[in-house]
């Protein structure tokens, strides 16, 4: 269980870094890391594979990032971390990396727009990326449809 545990965590680790960086500021980035890691391994023997593993990895991740923001509000602690949540955004160079032009993008979106954009690039379906953000097939779909217009109306018809 303890090796299949870690190939689980070495196959979503880039992911898991990301949605945690995405739901807080960068000092507290290790902490929800951690806390993702933690909620993984408690509900590991738990999984039951009615979805697909990474579903079950993008759900958990996202509910406990939820979590940890939710406690940060009730701690009073919100108004420290708003500014912070999000790296500033930069416009891209001319000269910049497809990741560079993502990823300053992707800072543009909100928070399930960013998920679910996340997760379409990683190759999950609109059945299963609705099971994780509780919203339907369709309005999946039609988000990504939009997502992709703003993309290629900012990025590919401005060249």
């Amino acid at each position: 269980m303890l090796k299949e545990f870690e190939q689980v965590i070495k196959s979503n680790q880039g992911r898991l870094r990301y949605i945690a960086s995405r739901y807080c500021s960068n000092g507290d980035v290790d902490d929800l890391y951690q806390d993702i890691l933690l909620q993984l391994w408690r509900s590991f023997n738990s999984f039951e594979g009615q979805a697909s593993r990474a579903t079950w990895v993008y759900k958990v991740a996202l509910n406990t990032a939820c979590t940890y923001v939710k406690k940060a509000v009730k701690h009073n602690a919100l108004k420290q971390q708003i500014a912070n949540i999000r790296p500033p955004i930069c416009e891209p160079a001319q000269n910049n990396c497809q990741a560079e032009l993502l990823n300053t993008f992707m800072n543009e979106l909100n928070d399930i727009d960013a998920s679910l954009l996340m997760m379409y690039l990683d190759g999950l379906s609109s059945e299963a990326s609705a099971e994780v953000v509780g919203i339907s097939a369709n309005a999946v779909r039609a988000r990504i449809k939009r997502i992709k217009a703003t993309f290629e109306n900012q990025y590919v018809g401005a060249e």
